[in-house]
C-alpha cells in the first residue's frame, strides 16, 4: 500500500466560524468501516490484528444526491490474524502476521444519510463481477463520481451518476508487480463492475504506484464525462530506490469501459538524483482543463490538459516543498508531503488550489496555493495550520460548488517528541473553510470528537506503526465531509514498543509494504541484545493494531 461512532455535537458559534452562511451548522465523526467485519456485528471488539487495520481512506459524494456517499480504504477485514489458525496453518509462527496470499484488501462502505452513518460492504473482491478475473485489490483506493453513459455514446446526469473506485491490484496473468485498475458502479456502490485495467503496459520490473482518479464532471465541458486515472511508474522495482518514476496519466471516454495508452507527464528521474516524484492528485476545471499535480524533487508541479488528455504540459511549478518528518517526532509511522490539488466548479471559473504540508521549525504546517489562471502561475503558499492544532499531516481538500473551500487535516501532539510509544502523542482531526469570496480562512476547527494513540497501529510486520500515506476531502454545497485514519478504539502493546524502540535505535525497522507491495517479510539483523518479535495474540492486549476510518460531517 502507498509509499504513503459517538456523535459530538459542536456549538454554535464554532458552526458560526466554519459556516458563515448556516447558521445551525453542526459536526459529526461516525465509523465508516462499521462493523469492522462486513457482516460480522460484534467484530468492532471481537476482530483481532490486523483484521481490525484500515487506513488511506477515501470517500465520495453523489452530486445528483448529496445524502449517498461512497468511502473506502486499505480493509484488511478478509485477512487472518497472527499466527497459528484455518487460514495460516497449524505451524504458523505465533509472531507471523504478515499479508496472506490471494486475499484482497480495497473495502467499500456505503451511507444514504449523507454521513451520520455507514454500512461495511465488503471488499471489491466479494462483487460477483470479480469471480473468475485473476485479480487481487491491493488497496490504495480512492474513489470519485461523474455522469452515467447516456447509452449514445455521452453522458448525461439524467441518466444518474456513475462511481469509479481506482485501485492498486495484483493480476495473476501480467506481469510486473503491481497494476492499476478501475471498477465502476450504478446504483452508488451497491454493486461494481468487473476490473477494468488502466495500466495496459506492464513489465517484470514495474511497479506502479501511487494513483488517482477524477472525472469531467462539468456538462458545459467538452470533454464531460471522461475518466483521467494517474499514477507513479516505478520502472525499476527490483533496483535500490526503484530507479526511474515517471508520473503517468490514463483517460477513458467510454465511462469506464476501457482505458487508452498512458502518457508519460514527467521525465523518468531517479531517486538518487533528487527528482523522484510521487503522489498524484488529479482534478478537472469547468472548462474542461485537467490537472494531475504530484511531488517532484523540491517542488510541488503540476501539468495541464486542455485537450481532453490527448496532450499535457509540462510540470509547471506550484510552490517548493520540505518533507515533513519520517517519523513525526513522538510517533513511528512512516509520512509523506504529497498534495492535494481542486479546481473550483463554478462555470466560468479558472482558479484551482492546491494543498500540501511543509517542514517548519515549528513542526508540519498545512499550506495552500491558489492559482486564478488554469495553473499556470500560483500564488505564494499560505498556512493554514498552526503549531495550536500540533505536527499537521495528510490534509484532505475539496471546493463546493458555491466556491467555498474545504480543508481537513491531521495533526500530532506528543508529550515526549524524543521518543514514541503507548501513550506518548495524540493525533486530531481539523477543519478549516475559504468561504466564496473571501480573503483568510476561518480558524482551524477540530472535528474528530476522540483523539487516537498511533501507538495503536501497526505494519503487519510490526517494526514501525502504521498511518498510511494520505485523508481525504469531498464538499457538496451545504456540507464537507473529511475521512481519516483513526484508532479511537485501538489500543498499544508495550512488547510492541519495545520491539520498535530497538529496531529504530538500531536502524534495523524494514517497510513493511513497498508502494503497493506486501509485507517484505525481512527481519532485523541477529544481535545479542537484540528484542524478540512480540506475538500480538498473546503478548498483546486483545485491542491492539485496531484502526479504523472515520468520517466527520461538517455541516450534519
Amino acid at each position: 500500500m502507498r509509499r504513503t461512532s459517538t456523535a459530538a455535537a459542536m456549538g454554535a458559534a464554532l458552526a458560526l466560524a466554519i459556516w458563515p452562511v448556516t447558521a445551525q451548522a453542526a459536526t459529526i465523526d461516525v465509523q465508516a468501516n462499521n462493523p469492522q467485519v462486513a457482516g460480522v456485528a460484534d467484530s468492532n471488539a471481537s476482530a483481532l490484528f490486523p483484521t481490525n487495520k484500515q487506513n488511506e481512506p477515501t470517500v465520495a459524494v453523489d452530486p445528483t444526491n448529496p445524502s449517498l456517499l461512497i468511502a473506502g480504504s486499505n480493509d484488511e477485514q478478509l485477512q487472518p490474524p497472527c499466527g497459528p489458525g484455518p487460514v495460516r496453518g497449524p505451524n504458523a509462527l505465533p509472531t507471523d502476521c504478515s499479508f496472506f496470499p490471494g486475499v484482497g484488501t480495497s473495502g467499500i462502505y456505503l451511507s444514504n444519510d449523507g454521513g451520520k452513518s455507514w454500512t461495511n460492504h465488503g471488499l471489491l473482491d466479494q462483487q460477483a463481477s470479480w469471480a473468475g478475473t485473476g485479480v487481487i485489490s491491493d488497496g490504495d483506493p480512492v474513489i470519485t463520481f461523474g455522469p452515467k453513459p447516456d447509452g449514445k455514446g455521452g453522458f448525461s446526469y439524467a441518466h444518474g451518476s456513475r462511481a469509479y473506485y481506482a485501485s492498486l491490484a495484483t493480476i495473476s496473468s501480467l506481469k510486473g508487480f503491481e497494476q492499476i485498475i478501475v471498477s465502476y458502479s450504478d446504483d452508488d456502490g451497491t454493486t461494481w463492475s468487473a476490473p477494468v485495467l488502466a495500466t495496459n503496459r506492464t513489465n517484470a520490473a514495474q511497479f506502479n504506484d501511487k494513483n488517482w482518479v477524477t472525472v469531467d464532471r462539468s456538462p458545459s465541458s467538452p470533454y464531460f464525462g471522461r475518466v483521467y486515472v494517474s499514477w507513479t511508474a516505478f520502472r525499476s522495482a527490483t533496483a535500490t530506490g526503484y530507479g526511474n518514476e515517471p508520473t503517468m496519466v490514463a483517460t477513458s471516454a467510454n465511462g469506464g469501459a476501457s482505458f487508452g495508452a498512458p502518457n508519460q507527464l514527467s521525465p523518468a528521474g531517479n531517486n538518487g538524483t533528487g527528482n523522484g516524484r510521487q503522489g498524484t492528485s488529479g482534478t478537472v476545471g469547468p472548462d474542461g482543463t485537467a490537472y494531475v499535480a504530484f511531488e517532484q524533487g523540491q517542488s510541488q508541479v503540476v501539468v495541464v490538459s486542455r485537450d481532453g488528455g490527448v496532450s499535457w504540459t509540462r510540470p509547471m511549478t506550484i510552490g517548493p516543498v520540505t518533507d515533513i518528518q519520517d517519523p513525526i517526532p513522538g510517533a513511528n509511522f512512516r509520512t509523506d508531503s504529497f498534495p492535494v490539488i481542486a479546481a473550483d466548479p463554478r462555470a466560468g471559473s479558472a482558479t484551482t488550489y492546491a494543498a500540501w504540508t511543509n517542514r517548519t521549525s515549528t513542526g508540519g504546517i498545512t499550506v495552500v496555493a491558489k492559482s486564478t489562471d488554469r495553473g499556470q502561475t500560483w500564488s505564494q503558499p499560505a498556512a493554514v495550520s498552526s503549531s495550536a492544532q500540533g505536527y499537521a499531516f495528510f490534509p484532505g481538500l475539496d471546493v463546493a460548488s458555491t466556491g467555498r473551500v474545504d480543508l481537513g487535516w491531521q495533526g500530532l501532539k506528543a508529550v515526549n517528541p524524543l521518543t514514541f510509544g503507548t501513550g506518548n502523542a495524540k493525533i486530531d482531526a481539523y477543519y478549516s473553510s475559504l468561504p466564496a469570496g473571501a480573503s483568510s480562512w476561518t480558524a482551524p476547527a477540530k472535528v474528530s470528537s476522540q483523539s487516537s494513540d498511533p501507538a495503536a497501529s501497526a505494519q503487519n510486520n510490526l517494526q514501525r506503526q502504521f498511518w498510511g500515506d494520505y485523508n481525504t476531502m469531498v464538499s457538496s454545497a451545504d456540507s464537507a465531509w473529511f475521512i481519516y485514519t483513526d484508532s479511537r478504539t485501538g489500543e498499544g502493546c508495550l512488547a510492541v514498543d519495545r520491539y520498535q524502540t530497538y529496531l529504530a535505535e538500531n536502524g534495523l525497522a524494514a517497510p513493511d509494504q513497498v508502494d503497493g507491495g506486501k509485507d517484505s517479510g525481512k527481519a532485523p539483523a541477529p544481535a545479542a541484545t537484540a528484542v524478540p518479535k512480540p506475538a500480538p495474540r498473546t503478548d498483546c492486549p486483545k485491542q491492539f493494531g485496531n484502526t479504523d476510518v472515520y468520517v466527520s460531517v461538517i455541516g450534519a
